[in-house]
């Protein structure tokens, strides 16, 4: 595996970000990928190893390299290219190299189907123990999972509705870590709805829709996918009319559709020509 210049530094700088250590992984994993890649295209590179050497062409190629040979998502190589943006901003702050060659780079653009964050539900363990994500956005998340809407999660009540519902055992773990998230806060303004405040000035103890908005817009840059309340709900009732053998889960919440929700959802299924 290609050396890293300046990796020491650079994992000081990225400790300061407060990231996760998944996070971490997939910064020095980028770079990796990235300086293997150098070592056999750039021939100055290889013999001096200096990133002076680096290129706004190099980072050019490294993309279509990505795009063409790899066939990677235009996701994953947008994410890929933010975190080597990271990198090398990081090396001009400290005048180790003389220009940004990310800088110029534009990202790809995300196909309307992969604007619906279908991999959110498709891999919800994955997504509930990530944390990088606000506790909020992942709760809301697994709600969605089950067939409510996010004006259901945050209405005052809810809480009880919820504690009757079935979870599967990694669900089971982020309900364990949303407990001792929540507490402080239950206790705070002793009450036990699902979504409240962490503003102790608060006129009222429940989270304002606009907060929650805040918490899914940062969460989204993270992941590079539309984490919007509607997206996330539309989102999961295509997959569910999309599916081949569907569920018993899958059946009754499409049987507990009113008929004017079901014709909208197969139409929008139809005309995004959305695929699993």
């Amino acid at each position: 595996m290609t050396k890293i210049p300046y990796i020491t530094g650079f994992n000081a700088y990225l400790k300061t970000r407060k990231i996760s250590d998944r996070a971490h992984t997939e910064y020095l994993n980028s770079l990796h990928d990235f300086f293997d890649y150098m070592i056999e295209h750039n021939a100055d590179f290889k013999v001096s190893e200096d990133v002076k050497e680096i290129h706004e062409e190099d980072i050019r190629s490294f993309k279509n390299f990505l795009d063409s040979n790899l066939q990677l998502s235009p996701s994953t190589i947008n994410k890929v290219l933010s975190n080597l943006n990271v990198y090398f901003k990081y090396l001009f702050s400290i005048k180790k190299n003389l220009e940004i060659p990310t800088m110029n780079v534009n990202s790809l653009t995300v196909k309307a189907q992969e604007n619906f964050p279908t991999e959110v539900f498709e891999n919800l363990p994955k997504y509930l123990s990530d944390e990088d994500l606000n506790v909020y956005t992942r709760l809301l998340i697994l709600i969605i999972s089950k067939g409510y809407t996010y004006q259901e999660a945050l209405s005052e009540g809810f809480y009880s509705e919820f504690q009757n519902l079935s979870f599967s055992t990694d669900e089971r773990k982020f309900i364990s870590i949303y407990h001792s998230f929540i507490k402080p806060y239950a206790d705070f303004w002793n009450n036990g709805n699902l979504f409240l405040s962490r503003n102790k000035g608060a006129k009222s103890p429940l989270l304002s829709v606009s907060a929650l908005h805040r918490n899914l817009k940062n969460d989204s840059e993270i992941l590079k996918l539309d984490l919007t309340p509607k997206k996330l709900y539309t989102t999961f009732v295509l997959i569910t009319l999309s599916a081949q053998e569907p569920s018993d889960f899958q059946l009754k919440f499409i049987n507990s559709m009113s008929t004017s929700s079901l014709l909208y959802y197969r139409r929008v299924l139809r005309e995004s020509d959305f695929k699993m």
